[in-house]
């Protein structure tokens, strides 16, 4: 027992001791943040001015446990137990890590930084095999467009500002937020909860193969556009124009009705998945 609650304890200390730490980056004169990364990324929208990038440090890692400094800010951590011996020979002999991608711009993060214009290119240096997943902190009036790569997923709470997401595997969840918003997902599943929806811009929702679930507060006004293979599921009042004298002569459902007055286009496209429409 005593045994136990030493491994409880040296956990949520190392858990701790990593969430302690951070990466932070000027954002004067930024209008939108771009992320590429081969991990899953989660984006939380917040008070800071700041671009402010953590992790959680999985308490497994043979370097975490002698090393606290151990990629900086805790990453969970991939990889084989040789590699990561052979990561800890290489830093005691004072080498750093490069990369064919470029320069670590933070810190041991992995990833390099520049700006172009007033967008901030936040890139993974890492092959698939060694990335990280990470966490970052924004403003959350800033544009945003964020790709997972091949397998990791997307997580987006809070922005009140255009937003773009794409995925190929993973899935892509969004929270409280009100677009404009363009996400696509080969595979996974995309998940989008609206806290209101802005009617300056059109919203573009698709995935090939998975399904997609949107939640609009009841009194939005637009126009939808909703296409699939599947089936579509809502509790909105739909009012469909009947197509006189066309038959429908394949399995594509293919819905345009507007909801309440009308307004933003909402265009939701699965080739494959479910679409589900929930009014809240």
């Amino acid at each position: 027992m005593k045994k136990l609650s030493l491994l409880l304890s040296l956990f949520v200390l190392c858990v701790v001791q990593a969430q302690d730490k951070e990466y932070t980056h000027s954002l004067k004169g930024v209008k939108k943040v771009q992320v590429t990364s081969n991990a899953s990324i989660k984006v939380l929208a917040s008070a800071t001015k700041n671009l402010m990038m953590t992790c959680i440090k999985d308490p497994k890692c043979e370097e975490c446990k002698e090393d606290h400094n151990h990629h900086n800010v805790g990453w969970s951590v991939r990889g084989e137990r040789s590699e990561r011996k052979q990561k800890k020979k290489d830093k005691r002999a004072g080498l750093t890590p490069i990369y064919p991608g470029g320069k670590d711009d933070t810190n041991g993060f992995g990833f390099s930084i520049t700006k172009e214009g007033n967008t901030l290119i936040i890139e993974d240096l890492k092959s698939h095999l060694q990335s990280n997943n990470i966490q970052l902190e924004i403003p959350k009036n800033l544009d945003l467009s964020v790709d997972s790569g091949n397998l990791g997923s997307i997580t987006i709470k809070g922005f009140s500002s255009e937003v773009e997401a794409e995925s190929n595997v993973g899935a892509i969840h969004m929270t409280d937020v009100t677009g404009p918003i363009t996400a696509h997902s080969s595979t996974g599943p995309i998940n989008i909860d609206f806290i209101k929806v802005n009617q300056s811009s059109p919203i573009t929702v698709s995935s090939s193969v998975g399904e997609i679930d949107v939640s609009l507060p009841s009194n939005t006004d637009a126009n939808l556009d909703i296409n699939t293979n599947g089936t579509v599921y809502t509790n909105f009042d739909l009012k469909q124009k009947a197509k006189k004298d066309l038959p429908q002569v394949s399995g594509n459902r293919k819905i345009t009705s507007p909801i309440n007055k009308g307004g933003v286009k909402i265009k939701l496209k699965s080739s494959l998945g479910n679409i589900y429409l929930r009014k809240k």
